[in-house]
């Protein structure tokens, strides 16, 4: 039951990744945020549901069809929060020790901690992207359909709520 709940989740993802990346694609004025679950994912955007509906049935196929490349997105929070675990952990580790130390030991440790979250921040979009083929997201969306969608309108951005189901 959990592996199927976790399985929807990451399938559900990789469709909001692949309507994002065609409604980027398509309108250069566009911002989105989206975020998935079990039960389909939702976008908040400027763009109207005339422009979102047939994107989310364009990535639908596109995913069936082995599309797999437009699952992972550059700007999934899943790359920020492997930013932020390997830049936490490097200056964690550089930090650590006897609180009582010179002045020139502090300045070595703080020296040491830039540089390596330096090194961090260059590796960590590779390695989201690698989070989120191996953890948070599924390309292979198998029997995934479309069961509806739905908008509230907003001030300055719509909630466009994309429920899916597996039949």
């Amino acid at each position: 039951m959990i592996a199927t709940l976790i399985r929807r989740i990451r399938q559900n993802h990789a469709l909001e990744h692949a309507t994002i990346a065609l409604l980027s694609q398509r309108h250069s004025n566009a911002q989105m945020v989206g975020f998935s679950g079990p039960l389909g994912f939702t976008l908040y955007t400027n763009l109207s549901m005339q422009e979102v509906y047939p994107a989310v049935q364009e990535a639908l196929e596109r995913l069936k069809r082995g599309e797999a490349a437009l699952a992972y997105h550059p700007n999934c929070g899943t790359n920020l929060l492997t930013a932020a675990f390997l830049t936490v952990g490097t200056t964690s580790l550089v930090m650590q020790g006897k609180p009582s130390v010179s002045r020139q030991e502090r300045l070595d440790r703080v020296l040491k901690a830039i540089l390596l979250n330096a090194l961090a921040l260059l590796l960590a979009p590779r390695l989201g992207m690698l989070v989120q083929a191996k953890l948070t997201v599924d390309s292979n969306i198998g029997d995934l359909e479309i069961a509806s969608i739905t908008t509230d309108s907003g001030n300055a951005f719509r909630r466009v709520y994309v429920q899916t189901r597996h039949p």
